[in-house]
Parts: structure tokens; C-alpha cells; sequence
């Protein structure tokens, strides 16, 4: 991940995040879910492409964004810097300062993948965002965690995967990203991490965990408590309230 801006010193506020799926069709609109993030005092928030009606949503906000570069374009970024740079201009430099795009995630669980041509591009595509970013007058970078997180709910293989176990891991995930303490083999650096996800997507593919992650169910309600507080749709209007 890529930091970028005028703020990067200050890029990540504390050291919580947020990753803000949308595969689905039942959760809450971008400025509503604007409106959510403020309410839970969720600064930190990553999404995985640069669609431009959440940029819009979140702009004036005083939220910090880290947009991706989805692994459809790592390819054509690695193989030519103009596809970076068209692509930073695009999504970034027509929206700074209003929204604040602090990072670009590029690609999305590419090692691993097995698709050994996309790992390959990773590294070049990476230099690539950066030599463009630098180009751009952003030269910062910092190494941030952007997923990790518990499913509550899975199939009958993933017996893991339940309420209770989720709410231990990202509890506990809260409670030691709160100490503001660094890895033993780099102490002196605050770990940070993105907590994966706001929502239950239902428009995941795969086991039946991958629809499971969400710290809040598509209606506003938590999935289980760790201390945010819970959302419901009012009686009266399709906006949603807070419930504390």
C-alpha cells in the first residue's frame, strides 16, 4: 500500500481501520455510510477500487481513504508508467484535497492467487503507482496491515466460524492495536491495521465465511459487540440512526 498526500505523516489517525467491501445489495448508500463511520469513530477507511461516487461521498468528510487498483489493471500498469499516471490523475489528483486519498492498494490478494503472471506484474505495477505518485508530488510510503478479521457465520466445514469467536478476534484485535505498540521486530513501529469488514456481503462468491465478515449486518445492526454502537433504520425514514 502506497500512502499519498499532503498528510501522509499523518495518513493513518490512530491505528484502526476499516475495509469497506460493496459486493452486496443491501447495504447502506456511500453518504450514508459516511454518516455510519462518523458516528463510530472510524477515521481509517480502505475500499477496493476508486469508484467515483464514493469518492464524492466521502469528500469534506475529514475521513481518510485508501482507494485500490483492482487486479484487472496491476497488469496493465506494470507494462506501461502512462497507465499509472492516467490512472493517479483520474482517481487521485481530481479529487485531493476535498477527499482525502491517503493510499493506493494495489492489486487485492494477488500472492498467493496462483496466477503466477499477476504476482509477477505485482512488483512492477507497484514501481510503477510509485514512480507516478512521485511524478505527482507524493513521495511518501508506510507498510499498514489493509485486511484481517474473523467470519461469524460459515459453512458446516468452517466450524470457526461463529459469533463468539469472531467477537474474541476482533476484540482482541481492538484492545491490542489500541496499546500502540510495534511487532518485536519492529517495536519502535506502531502496528496498524484495516479491519476486514464493515458489512456482510451478500454478493460474495465462495464458502459461506466469505459473506460472514462484517462487524455490522446490511441493516445497520452489529453482528456482534465490540464496542461500537449498533445502527437501525428509522421507523419513519430510509435513514439510518444511531442506537447507543
Amino acid at each position: 500500500m502506497l500512502l499519498i498526500g499532503n498528510v501522509a505523516a499523518k495518513a493513518f489517525t490512530g491505528t484502526y481501520g476499516i475495509n469497506y467491501g460493496r459486493l452486496a445489495n443491501n447495504i447502506p448508500s456511500p453518504k450514508e455510510v459516511v454518516r455510519l463511520l462518523k458516528a463510530a469513530k472510524i477515521k481509517n477507511v480502505r475500499i477496493y477500487d476508486a469508484d467515483h461516487s464514493v469518492l464524492d461521498a466521502f469528500s469534506g468528510s475529514g475521513l481518510d481513504l485508501v482507494i485500490g487498483v483492482n487486479n484487472g489493471l496491476v497488469k496493465d500498469m506494470s507494462d506501461s508508467a502512462d497507465h499509472a499516471l492516467s490512472w493517479v490523475k483520474e482517481n487521485v489528483q481530481a479529487y485531493v484535497p476535498n477527499t482525502r486519498i491517503v493510499g493506493i492498494a494495489v492489486g487485492n490478494e494477488v500472492l498467493g492467487s496462483g496466477d503466477l503472471d499477476l504476482e509477477s506484474a505485482l512488483y512492477g505495477a507497484i514501481d510503477a503507482a510509485y514512480a507516478a505518485l512521485e511524478d505527482a508530488g507524493f513521495n511518501k510510503m508506510e507498510v499498514i496491515v489493509t485486511e484481517t478479521g474473523w467470519a461469524s457465520h460459515g459453512d458446516e466445514k468452517e466450524a470457526a466460524a461463529t459469533p463468539a469467536n469472531a467477537r474474541t478476534y476482533n476484540y482482541n484485535l481492538r484492545k491490542r492495536l489500541s496499546k500502540r505498540k510495534g511487532t518485536p521486530r519492529r517495536p519502535k513501529s506502531t502496528l496498524k491495521a484495516y479491519v476486514f469488514a464493515l458489512f456482510n456481503e451478500n454478493q460474495k462468491t465462495g464458502a459461506t465465511s466469505e459473506r460472514n465478515f462484517g462487524l455490522y449486518k446490511p441493516d445497520g445492526k452489529i453482528a456482534y459487540d465490540i464496542g461500537f454502537p449498533a445502527l437501525k433504520s428509522s421507523s419513519t425514514s430510509s435513514r439510518l440512526s444511531i442506537k447507543v
